[in-house]
């Protein structure tokens, strides 16, 4: 079966889409469109094909679907990243949904040019992001164990978080598993597996 899967040239909400189908085993063709400069607008032939006129979109089978989330959940379920049960499933959808809030809380500075108001916007969603979402996440890991978010191995919402935590070194220069050790034993399991760490090895290099 082939898969096709469309993005910007960056990791960005396809990322963990990617980790996922290399976790797999699943060839696909990474098809990612021009992302500079900002905002850049999709190539007419991409955005044309899909079903709401932006990315992330996979085609398999004769089937497409949209929506990052949507994506990244059915592949989570078909190679068994969404825990045990269905309780355990539904605690993967809501840390995803909270990694999404602490990315989005993150997006403002990638768009301003003031280094002034820069360095005072890092500093402020630093120290939210620390307390808000980062010192509860931590805690949510050592409270089950020190290894994963939920359950007794990894699922999507690891995959998901620690490539949030990784998009943040690259974009923002952040450091956050060296102060949480929970966050870090998470994150080296995830980049640690040999699928994913041999997928990560050979990803383009990218700005974002």
């Amino acid at each position: 079966m082939a898969y096709k899967l469309y993005y910007y040239d960056g990791r960005g909400y396809a990322e963990p889409i990617r980790m996922i189908l290399s976790y797999g085993g699943v060839d696909f063709e990474d098809i990612r469109a021009p992302m500079f400069p900002i905002p850049q607008p999709l190539p007419a032939d991409i955005k044309a094909k899909s079903t709401w006129g932006q990315v992330p979109f996979i085609e398999f089978d004769g089937k497409k679907l949209n929506q990052s989330l949507a994506i990244t959940r059915y592949f989570a379920k078909k190679f068994d990243l969404v825990g045990s049960n269905e309780f355990e499933a539904a605690q993967c959808d809501e840390y995803v949904d909270t990694v999404v809030d602490y990315v989005k809380a993150w997006f403002p500075l990638v768009m301003e040019q003031d280094a002034e108001k820069l360095k005072k916007m890092e500093e402020e969603v630093t120290k939210s992001s620390r307390e808000k979402y980062l010192s509860k996440f931590n805690a949510i890991i050592l409270e089950n164990g020190g290894q994963f978010l939920v359950g007794k191995k990894m699922t999507w919402a690891d995959i998901y978080f620690a490539q949030a935590l990784n998009n943040g070194e690259l974009i923002h220069g952040t450091k956050f598993t060296e102060e949480y050790p929970g966050l870090k034993a998470m994150y080296d399991n995830v980049f640690n597996t040999p699928a994913i760490k041999k997928w990560v090895k050979g990803r383009p290099s990218t700005k974002f």
